[in-house]
């Protein structure tokens, strides 16, 4: 591989809205003045304007599947292990990942065996053989048993997100053996995610915090605060939610091959807005609360990949959130391709391209908010951004 670039990140990762001080806002691609979706939004708008063929992210909250839906491409949140990861500061948890990003499913499934393979440096990796993720198998989509979800029972979502997510679950029906709606009963999962992310942050964040703590951005910070009034009851409770979690999909898979769900509860909103704050007229808790549909997936741990499928009511990308049976990322790409091939002959389904000649007009107000430019004809270091290829 030939690595030439590094995309834009929020700061630290933290967030669905890639922007920072040092190098500014990510545009959609689809509309410059509205967000491209995080933590890997530049991965994504690189993609989708075709900048590049493939590219990297991570995944704690949604970050690989939420700029991939909004930017209309496919990201992939691997099984925790597939791809080794030395930089987590937590060895042993489950909650963050690496894996691919790609404008199809195929694209996406070359680069994610490319990147498999096991690590002594990841206490979580192990070896894997490349030649089960490609090339992908052939799936007969009529042989496969589908869940779907709008909310997993406790999500937040727009009435415009609903109704565009039973228009595609209506247009996948015919296609599949079987396909009716699933009840998880999540119990708690939003406390539990928010318990398990601030833990991590802690152990990544918690020096610079006491030292520097000028230097972190507010969505770091908020993670902090809220780390700082968790106990150890809290944090056993939460491990137990998140084990609770993992098998209530576990049970649900005994059933179905895929599970599918919106993945964002919003249309892209303005790129100056931090994060969405209200959505159907209820405020959000915090900075991420909006990333329920990818997040409450985290806990379970389960792969999943947000597949492009047409348009919503905005004319924006719309992702369909793909799930399947924890460490089934085979099988679960090659469904998904198959059901990639389908939505190719279903003009309201296709994967969407954005008018790349309208990119040309130049956004400098994409970089207004930039206070700490990087140094020109410096060293080069720079802790931001994701590594493409």
């Amino acid at each position: 591989a030939i690595v030439t670039a590094k995309t834009n990140v929020p700061d630290m990762g933290a967030g669905a809205n890639t922007r920072n001080p040092v190098w500014g806002a990510t545009g959609n691609p689809f509309n410059p003045l509205l967000n491209a979706g995080g933590s890997s939004g530049g991965s994504a708008a690189a993609l989708a304007a075709d900048m590049l063929p493939l590219c990297t992210g991570s995944d704690t909250g949604g970050s690989l599947r939420i700029p991939a839906a909004l930017c209309g491409v496919v990201g992939l949140r691997p099984s925790p292990g597939l791809v080794a990861n030395d930089a987590r500061p937590l060895g042993w948890s489950v909650i963050s990942v690496l894996g691919p990003m790609g404008r199809n499913v195929a694209d996406t499934a070359l680069m994610f065996a490319s990147s498999v393979g096991h690590d002594a440096r990841d206490p979580l990796s192990y070896p894997v053989e490349a030649a089960q993720l490609w090339p992908l198998k052939d799936v007969d989509l009529s042989t496969l048993r589908v869940g779907t979800t709008e909310d997993f029972g406790l999500c937040i979502v727009d009435p415009e997100i609903r109704r565009v997510f039973r228009q595609r679950v209506e247009a996948i029906r015919p296609l599949v053996a079987s396909c009716e709606p699933v009840d998880l009963q999540l119990g708690d999962a939003d406390r539990a995610f928010d318990i398990l992310r601030a833990e991590s942050f802690v152990a990544a964040f918690a020096d610079t915090m006491k030292n520097e703590p000028e230097t972190l951005g507010p969505n770091v910070r908020a993670n902090m605060d809220i780390a700082a009034a968790i106990t150890l009851a809290d944090r056993a409770w939460a491990h137990l939610e998140q084990t609770r979690v993992s098998r209530r999909f576990a049970k649900a898979f005994e059933h179905y091959d895929l599970i599918l769900a919106p993945t964002t509860p919003v249309t892209p909103f303005p790129w100056t807005e931090l994060y969405a704050g209200n959505i159907d007229g209820q405020a959000m808790r915090n900075y991420y609360h909006w990333l329920g549909l990818t997040y409450v997936v985290t806990l379970a741990t389960n792969p999943a990949l947000s597949l492009p499928c047409g348009s919503d009511e905005h004319g924006m990308p719309f992702g369909l959130q793909v799930i399947g049976r924890l460490r089934g990322d085979a099988q679960l790409m090659a469904a998904a391709q198959a059901l990639e091939q389908a939505f190719a002959s279903m003009p309201a389904l296709r994967r969407t391209k954005p008018a790349v000649d309208a990119l040309r007009t130049a956004r400098p107000e994409l970089k207004s908010i930039v206070t700490h430019p990087p140094e020109i004809g410096g060293s080069g270091k720079s802790s931001e951004g994701k590594t493409a290829v």
